[in-house]
């Protein structure tokens, strides 16, 4: 029960202010056709830009932000830049072409609002933004997945990469991790993923909880206190294309023999019609390329939550050896990242790296060992 109220605590102080500045571009219906249909997308600067600041990118995500709300930053916004894409999910323009026949164009919809089209739209907003300069990207979750992305199309457009929790399903895949979320109680429905993107404690079932855990089933009663929890609608088309990506990266080239995980099963079903595309006329499915990373010469810092229980921890191991110049900091913590928002040095951790600032990263790193949620592998906090 106290990890349930923590979570909530956690939740409550994420509200976000209203936006200051929106700005609006276009950019390509499909990038692929660059000088074909051009639709609008939008932007939100917290503060009015300023060019001698540096400038950090967020983007926003449909699975993010379908189980909680975003990153709380604005205490950021004096010292940075910072910009807020809202993408092309919400365009009014794409959602009337995937209707126009009555029914929603499925395959269409995949081209048009897949993780490669979201990476190409953050490129123009940075093009449009003064001075045309490298900027640092700050995600977590499924925005983080399509900031490694970016990263593998745009290096030299990157100055810096802070990410929490990368939603990088393939790496869990190809590496042949085990599922981190096996449990008797689940089923292959919303609440379990929901469920899964909460739980703060290493064990999830019933029957091996360590007292620092809220079963499942108590979870589906009380699941509906959360804040921003569910917010989108189970129709969302960006939402669906999401999570065949998410599910494409589980179970493409899977292995006859090896079962699909409870979550890649729900995944695929709730994005099943994409997968009927697939099937009647294979098309091409995007991916990080990570072994551009390699390239790459800028800082990556990589902070990967222990206890999620929607990606194998491994996974940011093997993430933060792609890049030359990553550091790798493990947290006690679930994937939402409830503890770490609650004590709100995830603030203080960005601004620390951004800068350069070694004093308040030692400060930082010192505060997150006093609050209990550094994860002791042998000290690899030099970011």
């Amino acid at each position: 029960m106290i990890a349930f109220l923590q979570i909530l605590s956690a939740f409550s102080c994420l509200i976000q202010s209203p936006p200051d500045t929106l700005r609006i571009i276009s950019v390509p219906l499909d990038h692929r056709e660059p000088r074909g249909k051009q639709i609008t997308i939008s932007y939100t600067l917290l503060q009015p830009y300023q060019e001698q600041k540096e400038t950090i990118l967020l983007i926003e995500d449909p699975l993010d932000n379908y189980f909680q709300q975003g990153m709380e930053l604005r205490e950021l916004a004096d010292e940075f830049n910072l910009v807020q894409i809202k993408g092309r999910n919400s365009s009014e323009a794409i959602l009337n072409i995937l209707r126009a026949s009555g029914e929603t164009d499925w395959s269409k919809a995949y081209r048009l609002l897949n993780a490669d089209q979201h990476a190409r739209d953050l490129e123009r907003v940075r093009k449009a933004l003064p001075g045309d300069r490298p900027v640092h990207l700050a995600g977590f979750s499924g925005a983080a997945a399509y900031l490694h992305y970016y990263l593998s199309l745009y290096p030299e457009k990157v100055s810096s990469l802070i990410s929490f929790n990368p939603l990088l399903f393939d790496l869990q895949k190809n590496l042949n991790f085990r599922d981190p979320a096996r449990c008797p109680e689940a089923q292959a429905n919303r609440f379990w993923l929901a469920y899964l993107w909460q739980a703060q404690a290493e064990s999830l079932c019933s029957e091996t909880s360590d007292g620092d855990n809220f079963p499942f089933y108590a979870f589906l009663q009380w699941g509906f206190l959360v804040p921003g929890l569910w917010g989108n609608g189970e129709e969302d088309i960006g939402f669906k294309v999401r999570l065949f990506e998410h599910s494409y990266d589980l179970l493409a080239n899977r292995l006859n023999d090896q079962p699909p995980s409870i979550l890649a099963a729900w995944m695929k079903q709730e994005s099943l019609p994409i997968w009927k595309e697939l099937e009647k006329a294979p098309f091409s499915v995007h991916g990080v390329d990570y072994d551009k990373g390699r390239l790459y010469e800028g800082k990556v810092l990589i902070l990967g939550a222990v206890y999620d229980k929607l990606l194998s921890r491994y996974c940011y191991d093997v993430l933060a050896e792609f890049y030359p110049q990553s550091s790798l900091m493990l947290l006690r913590d679930g994937h939402a990242l409830g503890k770490l928002r609650a004590t709100g040095l995830h603030q203080n951790l960005i601004r620390s790296f951004v800068l350069g600032d070694n004093q308040e990263k030692f400060d930082v790193y010192q505060s997150l060992q006093e609050a209990g949620l550094v994860y002791d592998k042998k000290d690899r906090y030099n970011f």
